[in-house]
C-alpha cells in the first residue's frame, strides 16, 4: 500500500543541527518515497555601519550591489547543501529559500503532507516556521524532533489517547510513519477515553499487523503532559503520537494544556495533528458547556 505522504517539508537551515534534521527527515522521505521540500532558514544580510552613511546614488547604488551580492552568496550556499542532501538520499526535491524577514512563511508548511521541524526552533528560521504556527495554520501533521535525537521514528510507539477527532487524526497521520514490526502502547491517562473507543483503536492497530497494548494512568499530583513524558522515558519510546489541541488553542493559551506543554518540552519525536475548528461537528447542549469540546468523534483509522 502506498503512503498517503507524497511530500515532506522539513524546515531547516545552515546550523549542525539543521543539518542533522535535514539528514533526519530525507532518511524518513526516502523510506516513504516522498518528495522532500526544503524550507532553508536564510538570514537577510545588514548593512555595514559604514555603508549605512552612504550619500548619493552612486554609494548608495554600490551598497545595494553588495547586498545583492551577500544575498545571492548565502542562497547559492544553501541550494548547494541541500542539494548534496538530495543527491546522498536520492530524492526528488524542491528548495524554498525562506529569509527571516519572511512575514508569510507560516503558509509554505501547507505544500507538504507532513511538516518535519527541530525542537528549539533552528536559528535560521523565522517566527513564521515554529511547530506550533505551522499546526494551527496548515492542516498538516507536525513531526517535531528534538535536537539530540539521534535515532528515527519507530520501534516504540506511545499514543496518548483520549478518542478525541484530534487524537484518531493523529493515529491516522502518523500509521505511514510506524515500521510494520513496531510495538505501539495506547496510553489513556485519567480515564480520558471510554473503553470501548479504546478497544476499537486496538484492533484497528492489530488489523495492521501492529503490535499493541493499552496502558492506563493516573496524573496524580503531575500534569497530564508529565504523565505522557514520563511513560514514554520509562518504555523508550521512539516516537509520541498526540492530538493536538483537543481544547481551543486559546483556552490552552490562558489555562495551559497538554499540546502547550508539549510543544515546550517535546520528550521525544513527537507527531502532532489538530482538526480545524471549522471541521469539527457542532457540540451538543451539554457540550458546549464544555470549553473547546469537540463533539463525538467518529470512527477513522486507515
Amino acid at each position: 500500500m502506498h503512503s498517503p505522504i507524497r511530500r515532506i517539508v522539513v524546515c531547516l537551515d545552515g546550523s549542525p543541527q539543521g543539518g542533522r534534521l535535514g539528514r533526519q527527515a530525507a532518511a524518513l522521505a526516502r523510506r516513504l518515497d516522498a518528495r522532500l521540500i526544503g524550507l532553508w532558514g536564510l538570514p537577510r544580510p545588514v548593512p555595514s555601519a559604514p555603508e549605512t552613511f552612504a550619500r548619493g546614488s552612486g554609494a548608495i547604488h554600490a551598497v545595494l550591489e553588495r547586498q545583492a551580492l551577500r544575498e545571492h552568496a548565502l542562497l547559492s550556499a544553501a541550494r548547494e547543501a541541500f542539494g548534496a542532501l538530495a543527491r546522498l538520499f536520492g530524492l526528488q526535491t524542491e528548495f524554498r529559500p525562506v529569509w527571516d524577514d519572511n512575514l508569510e512563511a507560516t503558509a509554505l508548511g501547507a505544500a507538504g503532507d507532513l511538516i518535519v521541524v527541530g525542537h528549539p526552533r533552528l536559528p535560521g528560521l523565522p517566527e513564521g516556521l515554529t511547530a506550533e504556527r505551522l499546526l494551527l495554520a496548515c492542516g498538516r501533521p507536525v513531526l517535531i524532533v528534538p535536537a539530540d535525537w539521534g535515532g528515527g521514528p519507530g520501534g516504540h510507539v506511545l499514543i496518548g489517547w483520549n478518542g478525541s477527532r484530534a487524537a484518531r487524526q493523529a493515529v491516522d497521520d502518523a500509521l505511514p510513519l510506524i515500521p510494520p514490526d513496531a510495538l505501539a502502547t495506547i496510553l489513556v491517562v485519567d480515564q480520558a477515553a471510554p473503553p470501548p473507543d479504546t478497544a476499537e483503536l486496538m484492533e484497528a492497530l492489530h488489523a495492521r499487523g501492529l503490535g499493541a497494548a493499552v496502558r492506563t494512568a493516573q496524573s496524580g499530583e503531575a500534569s497530564v503532559a508529565e504523565t505522557i513524558t514520563k511513560v514514554a522515558d520509562d518504555l523508550a519510546a521512539e516516537l509520541v503520537v498526540l492530538g493536538g489541541y483537543s481544547r481551543s488553542p486559546t483556552v490552552e493559551r490562558w489555562f495551559g494544556g497538554v499540546t502547550r506543554s508539549l510543544l515546550a518540552a517535546p520528550p521525544k519525536p513527537l507527531l502532532l495533528s489538530r482538526v480545524p475548528a471549522e471541521m469539527r461537528p457542532a457540540a451538543t447542549g451539554d457540550e458546549r458547556r464544555q470549553v473547546g469540546a469537540e463533539g463525538p468523534p467518529p470512527a477513522s483509522f486507515r
